[in-house]
């Protein structure tokens, strides 16, 4: 048996968007968002959010208490709230 090709049906649904998420935590803990940030998103490729978060990531450096991070989204409908994974975000 042989890998699936580009583009069969089994690559596509691994095929997820990915977002920019996050903000301004309370501490540097960073478990409680305190003020998030517009989510910037969708991206089909990580590489593109990459990107994305590098040049927010990059603006905020300064700030010891924001952050942001890249997450996918599976489901349909609305994208992901940073309040989800605010937990999520390590150091």
């Amino acid at each position: 048996m042989h890998a699936p090709s580009r583009g069969s049906r089994a690559e596509s649904r691994w095929a997820v968007p990915y977002y920019v998420i996050g903000g301004r935590y309370a501490d540097t803990t960073f478990r409680s968002l305190v003020e998030p940030a517009p989510v910037i998103g969708p991206f089909e490729k990580h590489a593109a959010a990459l990107e994305a978060w590098s040049e927010r990531a990059r603006a905020t450096i300064d700030f010891a208490t924001v952050r942001y991070q890249i997450v996918w989204h599976e489901g349909a409908g609305d994208p992901p709230l940073p309040t989800e994974h605010a937990s999520d975000a390590v150091a």
